[in-house]
């Protein structure tokens, strides 16, 4: 039924369980399973009328600097995952794969161009008004993306399913 899955982490506790269903699901099916880490990248942002300055030049600078930071974070998510899941399931065919982009983007780039019969994922379980509002990575792929997803959702607290907004005159 499935026999290439994909499982998106982040290293959150969502992500974590995400990851603990795919190994099972692989681990029954006798699927491959495909760890996949995405480093969001980090962005400057262009005032157009402000034109640049020193600052501007020292923050792109800086701005490398804080992607390889940030790609080091994910690559060490990705090795942790990887070492836990051999570790639980030897008999798995593990691979990983790391990334640089937008991470719904390429979640579903990567799933659609190599071939993959499922998608798993968790998701921080932001409903109603403040997640349409807010959005997520999680809805943007369920959302545009043509395999199948399957979601690690949070459990629902007590919250409201709502957002007040209050203006000041």
């Amino acid at each position: 039924m499935y026999e290439r899955i994909l499982v998106a982490i982040d290293g959150s506790g969502q992500s974590c369980k995400a990851l603990d269903h795919a190994a099972a699901i692989a681990e029954k099916l006798g699927s491959e399973l495909t760890l996949l880490t995405v480093v969001p990248r980090v962005t400057l942002p262009i005032l157009p009328n402000a034109g640049f300055s020193a600052v501007t030049m020292t923050s792109a600078k800086n701005m490398i600097h804080e992607q390889e930071k940030m790609r080091d974070v994910y690559q060490d998510v990705l090795a942790d995952a990887e070492a836990r899941v051999r570790s639980e399931h030897p008999d798995l065919n593990v691979s990983t794969t790391l990334r640089e982009g937008r991470p719904s983007a390429t979640i579903v780039g990567v799933a659609e161009k190599e071939g993959y019969d499922l998608i798993v994922m968790g998701s921080r379980g932001i409903r109603g008004i403040t997640g349409w509002i807010m959005g997520s990575t999680s809805r943007r792929v369920v959302d545009s993306c043509k395999k199948p997803v399957r979601m690690c959702l949070a459990p629902l607290k007590k919250r409201p399913d709502f957002v007040l907004f209050s203006y000041r005159k």
